[in-house]
Formats: C-alpha cells, sequence, structure tokens
C-alpha cells in the first residue's frame, strides 16, 4: 500500500478486490504536480492529441474524461487507456479515467451494450436490478481501463418540462431515487468502479439547460431537504466514492443569488462536506458549460471551484483553457489567495481513490466480452421490465395486420445527449418482431399520406414531441384522417401531454435497441410488460 505517512480520513467508499501501489504522497509532489492532480481534461480523436500527451507527461494532469468522440471499439479504447497511462511520468500516480456511461441517450459507448435509461429502470422499481445493472456497467467500463463512472443521476426530475434531466432521472418520487440511485451505485463500486452521483444538490427542478445558461432553483431549505437533498443523503450514506456538482444557482443555501452551486463553499464545503459528511470526490460538472464559461469564465471558474472545495476540475474540450486554468489555480497559491494545505487535502482525496480503486489497470479481451455480455443481458431485463403500457383505451394491441410505422431522426435533446441516428430502428424492430411493416421517417414540417379506409395499422414513434410540435402535427393529422395511431413515445413519456386524447399509448424511456425490442414485442403481442410510469404526465388524462 501507500508509504504516505500523512494522515489520511476513513475511506467511504466500497473498494474492489485489488488496490494500485504507487510510491507517492502529497508532501512529495511540488505545487505544480499537485495542482495537476485536480484537474480532468478532454481531447478530440480516438488516439491521443500532442496537447493531451504534454498535459499528462509535462504538467501532471489527475485524469482524463472519455466521450464518443474516443470511442471507436472495444480493442481501440483498451488500448487507448493503456497509451494514456503510459505517458504518466514513471513513479507518479496514475489517471484517472472516467466517462459518462449512464444508459440511454447519456452513453458513449457505441457498440450496443449500452443500458436503458434510468427512467426505464425507475419504472422497474427494483433496487436488486438497480444493483446488477450498475455491476454489469462497471464490470464492462473496468475491463477498458475506466476508472470512474459519471453515474447515477440523483437528480430528481419533478419538472416534466426540464430539457436536460428527463429520463436520465429515475423519477419524481425523491425515495424512489434515493433507493435506486444507492442500489445502482453500490453495483458500480463492487465491480472496482467509482461511482459519481449528480449533480449536486439537484437539477431535476429546472427548465433551463445548465450547458446553455444558469438555472435557479430557489426552494427554501425545508423543500431542499425533503425532495432534492434525499438521493444525495442516501448515497453519500451508503458510501458512494464521488459526488459531481451542479452549475446551478440556489440563493436560498448559497452565497448570492447567482452563484453556481459549483463556486459556492457553502453549498460544496458547509452542506456537502460538513452537514453531509462526505468525505470522497468531489467533481465539478464541464468547466466549459455556458453557466460558467458565460459568467465567472472557465479560467476563473476553476480558481473558485478549488476555493468552495471541489477535488476534480473537469475541463472538457479546450487545450487552451486546460492549460490555462492549471496556471490560474497554481497563481492563485502562490499568491496567496489559496492555501496550500487546501490543495494538498484534495490531492489527498484524489490520490486515495486511485489506490482504492486500482488506477491504471486495464483489463484483457476476454474480460471485455464476459462484461458486455452482462450488460447485454441486464439491458434486455431492464428493457422488458421497464417498457410501459400506460394506455390502451382503444383495445389495439395485439397488432393484427400489417402496420404503417411514422418515426422521426430525432437529434439530441441536450449536449449531454447523442445524436440517436436511429431513424426507422422501431420499424426494423417491428419487423423482428414478425410484423408486417411499412416504415416512414418523416422530415421536420412532413405530414404522412394515410387514408381512413388504408387496410393499416398505424404507429407513430415521437420523441420528445413537447419540445419538438411537428410531432404531435403528425398525430393529429392521422387523427383526422380517420386513423387511430398507436403511439410509441421513445424518449419522453411526457409526450402524451402533447396528444392527450390519443387511445393507445406506451413509453419505452429511451429509443436503445433493447427498449425498441422490448417495445416491439409488446405491440406484436409475444410479451406482457409491468412497468409502471415514475412520473406524472400533466394533462394526460
Amino acid at each position: 500500500m501507500s508509504s504516505t505517512t500523512e494522515p489520511e480520513s476513513a475511506e467511504s467508499t466500497n473498494p474492489p478486490a485489488t488496490h494500485t501501489d504507487f510510491e507517492v504522497d502529497v508532501s512529495s509532489l511540488s505545487l505544480p504536480e499537485k495542482v495537476g492532480q485536480l484537474f480532468v481534461a478532454g481531447f478530440d480523436g480516438t488516439t491521443p492529441t500532442a496537447a493531451i500527451e504534454e498535459l499528462v507527461s509535462e504538467r501532471h494532469l489527475g485524469g482524463v474524461i472519455y466521450f464518443s468522440r474516443n470511442v471507436e471499439s472495444p480493442g481501440q479504447l483498451r488500448t487507448l487507456s493503456r497509451t494514456l497511462q503510459g505517458f504518466v511520468p514513471h513513479g507518479k500516480p496514475p489517471l484517472l479515467l472516467s466517462i459518462d456511461q449512464e444508459g440511454g441517450r447519456v452513453a458513449r459507448l457505441p457498440w450496443g451494450t449500452e443500458l436503458p435509461s434510468a427512467m426505464a429502470l425507475g419504472a422497474t422499481d427494483d433496487p436488486e436490478l438497480a444493483s446488477r445493472a450498475g455491476r454489469a456497467v462497471g464490470s464492462e467500463l473496468r475491463a477498458l481501463g475506466v476508472d470512474i463512472d459519471l453515474a447515477p443521476v440523483l437528480d430528481v426530475n419533478n419538472n416534466p418540462d426540464n430539457p436536460v434531466i428527463g429520463v436520465r432521472s429515475f423519477g419524481e418520487r425523491p425515495e424512489r431515487v434515493a433507493e435506486l440511485g444507492a442500489a445502482f451505485a453500490d453495483g458500480l463500486q463492487d465491480a472496482g468502479v467509482v461511482a459519481c452521483g449528480k449533480h449536486f444538490p439537484g437539477h431535476g427542478d429546472t427548465a433551463v439547460d445548465s450547458h446553455l445558461d444558469l438555472p435557479v432553483i430557489d426552494h427554501d431549505r425545508e423543500r431542499l431537504d425533503a425532495v432534492e437533498l434525499k438521493p444525495f443523503r442516501r448515497a453519500i450514506d451508503a458510501g458512494i466514492g464521488a459526488i459531481m456538482t451542479t452549475h446551478v444557482a440556489f440563493p436560498t443555501i448559497a452565497e448570492d443569488a447567482e452563484r453556481p452551486a459549483t463556486l459556492s463553499p457553502r453549498v460544496v464545503t458547509g452542506l456537502l462536506r460538513e452537514e453531509l459528511s462526505f468525505d470522497g470526490l468531489v467533481v465539478t460538472d464541464c468547466m466549459e458549460m455556458k453557466a460558467i464559461a458565460d459568467g465567472v469564465g472557465t479560467v476563473e471558474g476553476c480558481v473558485q471551484a478549488v476555493e468552495a472545495g471541489c477535488d476534480q476540475l473537469c475541463v472538457s474540450h479546450t487545450p487552451a483553457k486546460q492549460r490555462a486554468a492549471i496556471d490560474a489555480v497554481i497563481e492563485a497559491v502562490e499568491s496567496g489567495r489559496i492555501a496550500e494545505s487546501h490543495i494538498d487535502a484534495a490531492v489527498r482525496r484524489v490520490l486515495r481513490a486511485k489506490r482504492v480503486y486500482g488506477a491504471g489497470y486495464v483489463g484483457g479481451e476476454n474480460e471485455w466480452d464476459d462484461g458486455a455480455a452482462e450488460c447485454r443481458s441486464t439491458a434486455r431485463e431492464v428493457a422488458e421490465r421497464g417498457v410501459t403500457l400506460v394506455r390502451d383505451e382503444a383495445d389495439a394491441l395485439p397488432l393484427s395486420q400489417r402496420v404503417a410505422v411514422y418515426e422521426f431522426d430525432g437529434g439530441r435533446g441536450s449536449p449531454a445527449e447523442e445524436a440517436s441516428g436511429r431513424g426507422g430502428a422501431f420499424a426494423s424492430a417491428l419487423s423482428a418482431a414478425g410484423v408486417a411493416v411499412d416504415g416512414t421517417v418523416l422530415a421536420p414540417g412532413e405530414l404522412p399520406e394515410e387514408r381512413a379506409d388504408s387496410p393499416r395499422e398505424t404507429v407513430v414513434c415521437t420523441s420528445d414531441a413537447a419540445s419538438n410540435p411537428d410531432q404531435a402535427a403528425v398525430v393529429r393529422a392521422l387523427q383526422e384522417a380517420g386513423a387511430n395511431p398507436i403511439v410509441v413515445a421513445t424518449r419522453n413519456p411526457y409526450d402524451l401531454a402533447a396528444m392527450p386524447d390519443v387511445g393507445t399509448y406506451l413509453t419505452t424511456y429511451d429509443d436503445t435497441p433493447a427498449s425498441l425490442a422490448a417495445a416491439a414485442e409488446l405491440l406484436a403481442g409475444g410479451r406482457t410488460l409491468s412497468g409502471r410510469l415514475p412520473v406524472t404526465i400533466p394533462d394526460g388524462k
């Protein structure tokens, strides 16, 4: 184990079977080496850039974050992980490699092992299944050299107009989110991957995306305790290894009305550290998001995040900002603005996580095969138990004749998501379930040509109809033509509010292959599903 002689607080994580030994303690590191350990950077491409190599080998970078832009195949990602770790100077701490592998639309691995969304798990309301889901994801990530999964989302999605959380949340009930989130995190950490609950102290009750602007939640402390904070308390008590802060303003608990939680000592140190007794890693959301960049700016924001009590500062995209932010924190220490002992405490937490969770490990091909198979199996179970038939007042199921399927090629609902590129996927899933299908992918503003005397049944697959009114217009046009369309909401269960008089409506909570296949089997009569809505749909009659 470590040769450090400095005191370290009790570990609050569920450690994997193996630890990483490296002969580094905080007192042996120079100031630039210590500050570098606090930064996590992203880069473009499936091979390392010169900029990321320089940050690791010369600027002592502590971590790297993967996005879909870095991922091509399992073998390529394992090689990338080993290459990045190889840039670390001999005898220095390995990198912490992180990724957003939540499930649903926020999943960076493109080869079909992604789980359905958290809300699909919420529809099963099964903590044991949530734990197995976390363990499956962790097993795959561990084999690929990933040390931190930036999941689960612990936000309580009680605002149907939320543009960035939505199905990334387990639901609208704090107790459900708390139980399922803690179970998912426990499964991840059983597999040797740090779970990172987000977005503290809560991003669920906003109608603004912090990627684009600064949201404000002005609830009083009593309400925050009853709703937003409950899942974080539960996860902390259960030993979650990391918490991500949110770039949302909380005027009732922060220093001022426009200070994002990430930059607030009252929120990070006062509430999270001291009151909730969290002693794991505090990770920032990306400091290039506009809620920070258009306010104090990315570079100054990183300095203020350190002052607030954050341990890992994520600068995901721009090499010049990554270097400038590191320099700014070093300068803040040298000028006396930040005490070096404050930096030391953060670095100890980073080094502890690296030791306890075996940072630097990359598995072999067979290990990945096992993890991927477990992910696919678990994804099928989550989908089969989560897809929800909200109503079938028209008694339209199962399908009994040829079907016209209308779909939309949905883009990103938020910068956090991946573009789906799955136009036509549900028609293919129905065909695989044995249904004769005529599939059409409609362009924005295009209406179907369906007649009342058509011999076909009709299915419309919506994808966030609330934000894409053309989709509800298609449903209305079919109704006006005398059809009785079945609506399958393949991303947002709240779509029913935009078409409340639809007679048959089901929701998959995401458009992953497993969820689309489960919905297709339901329509074809091959499966009875048990999912229950974990949210309330306003005006859904």
